[in-house]
């Protein structure tokens, strides 16, 4: 089942197969959505500066997949939009769980190939520059995003993991670009009430 042919049709389908025991559906689950969660994963990864010289991408994303199928066995996603916003949240949380345990630990610097279509986000380019990023502060941060509500979660983890603009998001979800844009500042003001002045 290629990528490009996954739809929700199919997602139900493996979804059925593997709450009633088809240890297959899993397999057809993940090689028709994996090429789509290993960038994701490696995106994500990027914005926790402690984590990204410290773990390798392929680890981050098998444990994931764990949580996500054990979330599946009793959770049913409705759309693949939705599948993959759960896949993003379980991302999320291996990473935090990852953060935790580097605390402490010096980045390891690696030479990324060149990526021209990815934002870098300030944070980052502080990280980069100075290697004394607050790791705690992203962490909190991190959590936070976790903590928002869904439509809020969502316009967060599409601009800042994948660097979509407003006017993008708002053509996916279908909604005038000013809905997006209330999302987004509620959303940021939720962040600055928990975690302080990050900058997004």
């Amino acid at each position: 089942m290629p990528e490009a042919a996954f739809n929700s049709v199919n997602l139900q389908e493996c979804l059925d197969r593997w709450q009633a025991g088809d240890r297959r559906a899993a397999d057809d689950l993940l090689r028709a959505t994996g090429a789509r969660l290993e960038k994701l994963a490696r995106r994500m990864t990027r914005s926790f500066p402690n984590v990204r010289g410290n773990a390798d991408t392929g680890d981050v994303l098998q444990n994931s997949l764990i949580r996500l199928l054990r979330t599946l066995r009793t959770l049913r996603p409705k759309t693949t939009r939705d599948f993959f916003n759960l896949a993003a949240v379980h991302i999320r949380r291996e990473l935090i769980d990852l953060a935790r345990r580097c605390k402490g630990k010096r980045p390891v610097t690696l030479d990324l190939p060149d990526d021209s279509d990815r934002p870098v986000h300030r944070a980052e380019a502080d990280s980069d520059a100075t290697g004394t990023a607050d790791f705690d502060l992203w962490v909190r941060f991190h959590e936070a995003v976790d903590a928002l509500p869904a439509d809020e979660r969502e316009v967060v983890g599409l601009v800042f993991y994948h660097g979509w603009t407003q006017g993008r998001i708002a053509t996916l979800f279908d909604v005038d670009e000013r809905t997006i844009r209330r999302r987004w500042a509620s959303a940021c003001e939720k962040l600055r009430d928990t975690v302080g002045d990050v900058q997004l």
